[in-house]
């Protein structure tokens, strides 16, 4: 007879995900600039999409990038945004102002716990510039990991107390 193997014993593999990120903004040279970081950029429909992978220790991950031309903007955004796990405002140079409209539309489509990232061009994008938006996007696929391993723990520790409720009667006992 062979013993019995629990879920802990069991040696999991990388787990592999698939995020989609919107990147919006309201410079299309700027938005363009900035996907092509990650080449190739395909266009579909005014809509510039890309992809980038980020491996941690445990995760393997693929991002897709969405972002609309910002003439067909108000067609578009739905699309970029739905079921987007995380978003970057790009703008050329810091402006408060700007990134609050763009923080409200991420929040306004998205919710207010999605992770958004503000990246500043600049004049251009060198390789420092390339290198930052390169560090934007693992830090934004770190906490996209992170708050979606704090939900299945929570989601786990919430069914083990609903099952524990389950299993007891009015009295107290637990049913056979």
């Amino acid at each position: 007879m062979t013993p019995k193997v629990t879920k802990k014993e069991v040696k999991r593999g990388k787990s592999k995900y698939l995020f989609k990120i919107t990147v919006v903004g309201p410079d299309d040279s700027l938005l363009e600039n900035v996907l092509s970081t990650f080449d190739p950029v395909v266009k579909v429909d005014g809509i510039r999409i890309v992809s980038a992978d980020h491996t941690t220790d445990d995760s393997e991950v693929r991002a897709v990038f969405m972002s609309p031309k910002h003439a067909a903007l108000d067609i578009l955004l739905s699309l970029t945004f739905k079921g987007a796990s995380a978003a970057i405002i790009v703008l050329r140079d810091p402006d408060p102002e700007l990134e609050v409209v763009y923080r409200n539309e991420v929040r306004e489509n998205l919710g207010a716990k999605i992770p958004t990232r503000v990246v500043t061009i600049g004049s251009s994008v060198d390789e420092f510039k390339r290198n930052e938006i390169h560090h934007t996007f693992d830090e934004l696929i770190e906490e996209i990991l992170t708050l979606r391993e704090k939900g299945q723990k929570a989601k786990e520790q919430e069914e083990t107390s609903t099952k524990k409720k389950g299993t007891e009667t009015k009295k107290g006992k637990k049913k056979k």
